[in-house]
């Protein structure tokens, strides 16, 4: 093990520092997680079930050039107009799990991390400038060394910055419980945590994250390292800190661009990867999922392999706590968009998507069994991105409403929805026969609706080839079927039969 850190066990009033009360303990990790924030919520025993609900997609108006910006209910939106706005949001965002039924967020305005509850429209500052990404267990805060004082990477216990969240104080001044000092890590940013294993020992509770880093300056690039850290099993004091040496990234992420994502249990990433180098977007990118196989810290090296291809490319993703569903933004314009600063620029838009996975009987992934669009954006420079899940299975996203360099006050907001309850599209961009009748339809929507509405949009329609699949996933069942049969109407024959694109847009399962 490296052990060129710094440890601190104790708060600067001398008492033992506590980790924020944990979520689990030992075996069943991550789905005690989601368990504990979905106990409750179902039907008595012995009670009758009740009927389903029709699913969202089937419903609404047949007019498929009136695409609703977002295709749920939005379960919550803020900042509310009683509470400071939002002018300016530092990359991403990440959940803050906790025991409470509030739900709580880290994010960055200004080059200032804050701790946001988007429960009661709250927010304090906590410390460094952006990056501030939870642990998947709740217990500590970390922050990548680019955005921190001395350059390294930090680990801050989260019970003191949710009792001043509660509190309504800022706790930009808390210390951290630990500092990774290493020269392999000295510019990494953007980094995603996990929680390998936790497991009670005589010598008191051990808990391996793992935490994997983009970063410039070293030659790695992509990194994962394994933090071990030790607790007195009663008090929770942290006892000692042992950080692996940092391991690349499996050679089977190819030409990554800045987007991946690890998964809870870290065991699998989530990347775009591409045949060919380059930022420019290559016939047969795409969105994987890889299963981490081996980690070697000795040599600083991991080796994964494919699971799943979601056959098409987008940005940063992100797993449900039991690797249930991933979600994602898709990128017209601007391809991919894996970093946004302070609002998308012209001539891009950004939407949000989650994936279903499948898994077999051990709970490992092995494909996608159903996708489905959650928020459709037709104008230049405003979009929702960076989604990510809360341990309930309900999603936020940030949205934007003007372009970043367009003139007026900038606006930001974070919206909460449950993606459960639309329907799973069950005909895949990962089948090359269904991608092609996405395709056809994205083709019959664009011909339609920028011809009714005026080519005065611009930027970035019209929409190039492989942006076509995912446009006409904003469509709901109705507005489907209405475009298909005005298309066979006003066009004649397209290149798809009707009855072939008419299956195409009603394969959905619940």
């Amino acid at each position: 093990m490296n052990r060129s850190h710094r440890f601190r066990p104790r708060s600067p009033a001398g008492r033992p520092t506590p980790f924020a009360d944990p979520i689990h303990r030992a075996s069943g990790l991550l789905a005690g997680v989601a368990a504990s924030f979905l106990s409750g919520c179902g039907p008595e025993p012995g009670a009758e079930p009740e009927a389903e609900p029709p699913l969202a997609i089937f419903e609404g108006s047949s007019d498929y050039c009136a695409l609703p910006e977002f295709e749920l209910d939005v379960l919550a939106r803020v900042p509310g107009p009683d509470a400071p706005a939002i002018d300016d949001v530092n990359w991403f965002a990440r959940p803050v799990p906790h025991r409470g039924d509030d739900r709580i967020i880290a994010f960055a305005s200004h080059d200032q991390n804050y701790l946001y509850n988007l429960s009661t429209d709250r927010r304090v500052r906590i410390p460094d400038r952006s990056d501030a990404v939870a642990t998947p267990d709740g217990r500590y805060m970390t922050v990548p060394s680019y955005y921190t004082p001395d350059s390294n990477t930090r680990f801050y216990p989260v019970l003191p910055l949710l009792r001043a969240l509660e509190e309504g104080r800022d706790a930009d001044d808390v210390e951290p419980a630990f500092v990774h000092e290493h020269p392999a890590m000295k510019q990494v940013y953007y980094q995603s945590t996990a929680v390998l294993s936790e497991v009670d020992t005589d010598s008191g509770l051990e808990t391996t994250y793992r935490l994997m880093f983009s970063g410039t300056g070293d030659e790695s690039k992509f990194r994962i390292v394994d933090y071990l850290f030790r607790h007195d099993a009663d008090s929770g004091e942290l006892l000692a800190v042992e950080p692996s040496e940092p391991m690349a990234v499996c050679p089977e992420v190819r030409n990554d661009l800045n987007t991946p994502f690890i998964s809870k249990d870290g065991r699998y990433v989530a990347a775009y990867t591409s045949p060919v180098s380059g930022s420019a977007y290559t016939a047969g990118s795409s969105l994987k999922l890889f299963e981490i196989v081996s980690a070697d810290p000795g040599n600083h090296t991991t080796s994964c392999r494919a699971v799943a291809d979601l056959g098409f490319a987008a940005g940063k993703a992100d797993f449900a706590f039991d690797n249930s569903m991933l979600t994602f933004h898709s990128s017209q314009g601007a391809y991919l968009t894996p970093f946004v600063n302070g609002g998308l620029p012209e001539g891009t838009i950004t939407d949000v998507f989650v994936s279903r996975l499948e898994r077999d009987p051990d709970g490992r992934i092995t494909g996608v069994s159903g996708l489905q669009r959650l928020s459709t954006s037709l104008r230049s420079g405003v979009g929702s991105y960076f989604p990510a899940f809360f341990p309930d299975g309900t999603l936020f996203f940030l949205s934007n409403t003007l372009p970043r360099d367009a003139e007026g006050a900038k606006r930001f907001d974070f919206r909460v929805v449950d993606p459960r309850s639309r329907g799973w599209r069950t005909e895949l961009p990962s089948d090359p026969d269904a991608a092609a009748r996405w395709t056809e339809l994205g083709r019959l929507w664009e011909a339609s609706c920028m011809s009714r509405q005026g080519a005065a949009r611009g930027e970035p329609f019209p929409l190039d080839e492989h942006e076509l699949v995912l446009q006409a996933m904003a469509l709901s069942v109705p507005q489907c079927e209405a475009l298909i049969a005005d298309a066979h109407a006003e066009f004649g024959d397209t290149a798809m039969t009707r009855d072939a694109l008419l299956e195409t847009c009603r394969a959905v399962r619940r």
